[in-house]
């Protein structure tokens, strides 16, 4: 599997502050219980970007901030390692839940998502090929996903403290479907605007085969994103308070 390396910029955590009230919360008796969780995710979700979640160190997810993200090469078409730094990614706050699953057995959660945009900024470092074409550079890089649909599973262990229960998310595997993916990366080969313009519009042609070589990658990249907020979101309430 190709994966990435992630460094992110996080608020710092603090477990005596608690969820906002206006998180919404099920209980796992209640008869329309799977209904109201889809209804929680999506609800909780959408307030990732309010600059009031800061008062209860709730990191904004508009935008998300990535440090650094090294994407190996494929094995196929993309023979060059992806080094960002310095990363913005917009628009993974207006997901659609589309099913959300929670299977206490196995500790694990299931759900389908649906987002129209997200974009990826960063700074790059670029050397290797492409298509069997070299690349090479360094600069700004804009990458946007479109109409994208994933499958997400998460899996959590149960920590206990102070006689409650909480979950530590450990673990997720995220698998993205995009109707189109755009590449941009500024200043390739020097700055010399004929030969960058050339591959990034041979990119842009051959989007999917460049992407599905380093799905993986990206597919992590949001993975950890999902991970890192959701593990600050679930240390703030124990399970017996959000479900019971």
């Amino acid at each position: 599997m190709l994966l990435p390396t992630l460094i992110f910029t996080l608020l710092a955590l603090s477990s005596s502050l608690k969820l906002p009230p206006s998180f919404q919360k099920c209980n796992r008796k209640q008869p329309d219980f799977k209904e109201c969780l889809l209804k929680a995710a999506q609800n909780g979700t959408a307030q990732l970007n309010r600059p009031v979640l800061k008062d209860f160190n709730i990191p904004n997810l508009e935008p998300v901030k990535v440090l650094e993200a090294i994407i190996s090469s494929g094995t196929g078409p993309v023979q060059v390692e992806q080094m960002f730094r310095n990363c913005e990614v917009r628009g993974l706050y207006l997901v659609k839940f589309e099913t959300f699953d929670w299977d206490f057995d196995a500790k694990s959660m299931h759900f389908r998502v649906f987002v129209s945009e997200v974009n990826l900024r960063c700074d790059y470092n670029l050397d290797g090929k492409v298509l069997l074409l070299p690349i090479r550079g360094t600069g700004l890089a804009t990458i946007r996903l479109t109409n994208t649909t994933g499958a997400v599973e998460v899996k959590y262990e149960e920590v206990k403290k102070a006689h409650k229960t909480y979950a530590k998310f450990v673990s997720s595997k995220v698998i993205m479907d995009p109707k189109n993916v755009h590449f941009n990366f500024d200043n390739l080969f020097d700055g010399d605007k004929q030969l960058g313009d050339n591959i990034n519009n041979v990119l842009n042609e051959n989007w999917k085969e460049v992407f599905d070589d380093v799905h993986d990658g990206y597919s992590e990249l949001v993975g950890q994103i999902f991970l890192q907020h959701m593990n600050i979101l679930f240390s703030k309430a124990s399970l017996e308070e959000l479900l019971d």
